[in-house]
């Protein structure tokens, strides 16, 4: 009977295996190395993308806030130029009042029956001191100043009978109230006319 040893073959078969196995072992930690660079890699070229595009939104906010700051800037510059504007009407519009008021004043002025002393005026109110020839002539004068549009109000403050050329008259004082609409209008008016002549 013919005896065959086996025992060299399946040793040489398991020390095949185990190189196999080993073999795959090496190639499978080599690819998830490989894999795991590819990735690390992919990520940063990510990261520094992300970051590039942040630098470039930074920049671009710093950009536009510096307009939006430079706006702003010119906004206020505006509207302090129309609060200038406004004033040096309203300083045109308060310097011809005062002549034009008087000459106002001569058209009310109820003829040979009354003269005015005394007029001061300021902001608000205008104060008119005179002598008339009786009551009826101070009703009139006051009744044309109230026709006048000039005024908001118009009140007698005093009336006393004083003797002048030999004549029994009747001293009178007057406050009037400006109509503050009415001179806001002749502002506005002449505000309109220089911007009509600048746009020419």
């Amino acid at each position: 009977m013919i005896r065959i040893n086996l025992l060299p073959y399946r040793a040489a078969r398991s020390k095949e295996n185990i190189r196999k196995q080993v073999s795959i072992g090496i190639l499978s930690f080599i690819l998830l190395l490989v894999i795991l660079i590819v990735y690390n890699v992919n990520l940063k070229t990510r990261a520094n993308n992300l970051t590039a595009e942040l630098e470039g939104v930074k920049k671009e906010v710093k950009i536009y806030k510096a307009k939006a700051d430079e706006v702003e800037k010119i906004k206020k510059k505006l509207a302090l130029l129309e609060k200038q504007i406004e004033i040096v009407n309203q300083l045109d519009t308060m310097r011809e009042y005062p002549p034009k008021l008087l000459e106002k004043m001569t058209e009310m002025v109820v003829q040979d029956r009354m003269q005015l002393k005394r007029f001061v005026a300021d902001a608000k109110t205008v104060s008119i001191n005179g002598i008339a020839m009786d009551n009826e002539t101070i009703a009139e004068f006051m009744t044309r100043l109230e026709r006048s549009a000039l005024f908001s109000s118009v009140s007698l403050k005093s009336s006393k009978k004083v003797s002048r050329f030999g004549l029994s008259m009747k001293l009178f004082d007057i406050k009037c109230t400006k109509n503050l609409k009415n001179v806001s209008a002749t502002t506005e008016k002449k505000a309109a006319g220089r911007k009509g002549k600048k746009r020419k």
